[in-house]
Formats: structure tokens, sequence, C-alpha cells
């Protein structure tokens, strides 16, 4: 006999965790076999924000519309009820013929190895929503390292790249998102010497200040992330019409709705 799942919308999980709702959220469900909290995941808040809005939301352009209180609802379902042995399902309506489709898995390995699998059904080749998960090689499917209060995506990973060979900006982000806890206290340290430079075109400087942004979020120290949160607007705005900047306007935008979720 087919096991049912038990649903909740995000409407009633805002409900219960906020007392706030919109009729948008009533597009959202959340479903499990076992809808029981486990606060199994132990990572920042941080890593959640930064890697599942951007990849569950922005990327492939999945989602986009989704608001705060969606977001934040989805993330905090995924973190209470994900477990090894509670996977959990999320489905959004979109207007279309399907709708979008997550399961969120976490895998322990032989080795003691645990990752967090966002499959979805998205199908990067055919650019189009499936029917149905499908676990197949075009299939959007993000994997993150779990370790402690690190997440870190498997590209980020310090064994994916050469510390050695990159730019001090590149260096300092990688600092920041691999899965070493000992590299977080060089991150500001690195920025800075970054920042110092006087001859830096406005691209660099503003990377540079939104890694530092970055950092500060990580630290939850709110007085600087307000303060450096205007120095950027400032910078995007007195540079406004520089079209090469667009893409750093978007990464400053997302790191805003994060600040936002935080």
């Amino acid at each position: 006999m087919k096991i049912m799942l038990k649903r909740i919308t995000i409407l009633s999980f805002l409900v219960l965790f906020t007392s706030i709702a919109t009729a948008q959220s009533e597009k959202i469900e959340i479903k499990s076999e076992n809808l029981e909290e486990s606060n199994y995941l132990k990572m920042d808040d941080f890593y959640l924000t930064h890697y599942l809005y951007l990849d569950l939301f922005l990327r492939e352009n999945l989602f986009p519309d989704a608001n705060p209180k969606e977001v934040s609802a989805i993330i905090k379902a995924i973190k209470k009820y994900v477990s090894v042995d509670q996977p959990l399902e999320i489905e959004i309506e979109k207007p279309g013929k399907r709708n979008y489709l997550i399961k969120m898995s976490v895998l322990k390995k032989d080795d003691g190895t645990e990752l967090l699998i966002a499959f979805t059904n998205w199908s990067s080749k055919k650019r189009t929503f499936e029917k149905e998960i499908k676990i197949e090689n075009d299939s959007y499917t993000r994997w993150y390292f779990l370790n402690g209060e690190k997440m870190t995506y498997r590209k980020d990973m310090s064994d994916q790249n050469n510390y050695s060979k990159m730019s001090q900006s590149d260096l300092a982000n990688a600092y920041l998102f691999d899965e070493l806890p000992e590299n977080d206290t060089k991150v500001k340290s690195t920025i800075e010497k970054v920042l110092q430079d006087g001859d830096l075109m406005i691209s660099e400087n503003i990377t540079a200040n939104l890694i530092l942004l970055k950092y500060q979020i990580l630290q939850r120290d709110t007085e600087n992330v307000n303060k450096q949160t205007k120095y950027l607007n400032k910078l995007f705005k007195t540079n406004k019409s520089n079209s090469n900047l667009k893409g750093l306007e978007m990464a400053f935008d997302a790191t805003k709705f994060q600040i936002e979720l935080m």
C-alpha cells in the first residue's frame, strides 16, 4: 500500500511560525511521510539562506518571484524536518502545465560524510519542468557537504580550488565558503588588504565590499551590515551609468534579500 504523505501548506506553516501569511503562500506545499521536527541540520543559517536562495530560486530562473516570507518558511521547513531518515518534498505552483518540485534529503556516506541534496524536476537540457522528479544527468540537482555549522557547495570545497593562484578577493571568498572553519578568521584581513589598494577598478572595489558584507552577515554584525549596505547602495548609485556592474548589482540585490531572510 502506498504511504500517504503528510502535507502542510506554506500558509499553515507561516501561521504556525509567525502568524503571518499571504495569499501567494497557498501556492507552496510541503510534504513528508513523517512531518515531525528533527532539528537534524545544524548548519549556520547564513549558509542555508545564501546557497538555497541562490540555487533553488534564482538560478535557472526557477522561482525568482518568491517573497522573503515564502523563502524563509521553506528554509525553516528544510532545517526542522529534513534528516537522514526523513526527506522533504516541496511543490510550488507555477503558471503552465507543470509545478516546480523539490525534494530535499540528507545522505550519510560510509565514511561519515554527510550531504544535503536538492533534487528538482527542472530539466537543464530541455529547459522545462518535468512531470516528476527524475534522478538523471540533465535534472537540476545541487548538493552540499555538511560539516558542523558549515555547509559547503561541492565546487567550493577546499580540495576543488588552488588557493595559491587566487586573487586576494577570490581567496577571501573561498575562505568564507569552504568547509574549513579556521579559514573564516582569515576573511576580514584578506579583504582589507584588497581595499587598501588605491588603484582598484570600481568593479573590483564593489566585489571586495560585497564579500566583506557577506562576512559581516555571517558574524551577525548588524551595525556594520547596515553601514556596508548603505555604502554599497551609494557606490551603485554613483556608478549607475556603468553597464558592467549589472551582474554585481544582481548579486547585491540577492545579498539584501538574504539579509531580510536572516
